[in-house]
């Protein structure tokens, strides 16, 4: 059993769901300030029972990504607060499938109808709401740098783009406290398998978290990190890197997105066909970043070569 509610410093909690923060949980921080605030959605109704839910006035999402969304019902007193970039995947259904890159759906995965994620990953009971677009009313927006005043507590809203166009973290900066999303630090490795990603933006967020260089950090889908923070964002951005340079090696003859995907860099062991279509976004991702770069080429149409 894991411990749900734990104090970070005075006043601020992880909330943590009641087993291992993986999708389709994540991890929550809540505030108990003057305005009693909560940092993301996703820990799960078992969790979220455990603090002062009516009493929360302010809840701020990380990013439009259903693991940090979900659970906005558990909070009916609360002004939905989100990243300037991405205000309208809360309200408009075309921009939301942009967003995902479902709109790439038939180009990379032809004649394969998109199923429903939540039939192909079922959820636990403690999630109220199934994945796909629904109406969320967004009371405002934050943008880099922004500073949000709670009372005794100061949050600055920081820009972390990459994972998504609109990931942000929170800083509190006189604790040393940064919460990074899903900037999160998983032996897996980086999730850049959307359309609102980007792999060039993702290595400069990691290094503005170097930058910055909290004493705490507190990712969505790991533990609490207090040590090593640097050699963690190290291996985590690694695994990154690592792919680029796969995909690299392998260009020196031309290649499709459907042949580079079949190399399995990202989820070795597919499990069900949305894992297939993020790796086919993956390799999108990093051909988009290195034709951008001048590192390759579209030797023919489909087809990706080194230059």
């Amino acid at each position: 059993m894991f411990q749900i509610l734990k104090q970070l410093i005075e006043g601020v909690y992880l909330v943590t769901p009641d087993t291992q923060p993986k999708y389709p949980y994540s991890n929550s921080l809540y505030i108990d300030d003057d305005i009693p605030a909560i940092i993301d959605l996703g820990a799960g109704g078992n969790a979220f029972a455990e603090i002062d839910r009516q009493g929360v006035r302010m809840a701020l999402i990380s990013h439009s990504h259903f693991d940090h969304i979900h659970g906005d019902s558990f909070f009916p007193r609360a002004r939905f607060y989100v990243g300037e970039e991405e205000v309208d995947t809360y309200n408009d259904e075309e921009s939301y499938h942009r967003f995902h890159g479902y709109d790439l759906w038939s180009v990379m995965m032809p004649g394969i109808k998109r199923p429903g994620y939540g039939s192909v990953i079922p959820l636990p009971e403690d999630i109220p709401v199934s994945p796909g677009f629904r109406k969320i009313s967004i009371s405002g927006s934050f943008k880099d740098g922004d500073l949000i005043q709670l009372g005794r507590y100061t949050l600055t809203a920081i820009h972390l783009p990459g994972h998504t166009a609109g990931h942000y973290g929170f800083y509190i900066e006189k604790e040393g406290l940064l919460f990074s999303g899903d900037i999160d630090l998983t032996r897996a490795g980086p999730w850049y398998s959307n359309y609102s990603a980007n792999v060039g933006d993702l290595i400069a967020s990691v290094e503005k978290i170097r930058e910055i260089d909290p004493d705490i950090l507190v990712p969505s889908h790991r533990r609490v990190l207090t040590k090593n923070i640097d050699t963690d964002l190290d291996k985590y951005i690694n695994i990154l890197l690592f792919r680029h340079d796969k995909i690299l090696q392998l260009l020196k003859q031309p290649m499709s997105i459907d042949e580079l995907a079949a190399q399995r860099l990202v989820f070795p062991q597919q499990q069900n066909i949305y894992e297939l279509f993020w790796e086919k976004m993956t390799v999108y991702n990093h051909l988009q970043h290195m034709l951008k770069e001048g590192l390759v080429m579209e030797a023919d149409p489909g087809y990706f070569q080194k230059t």
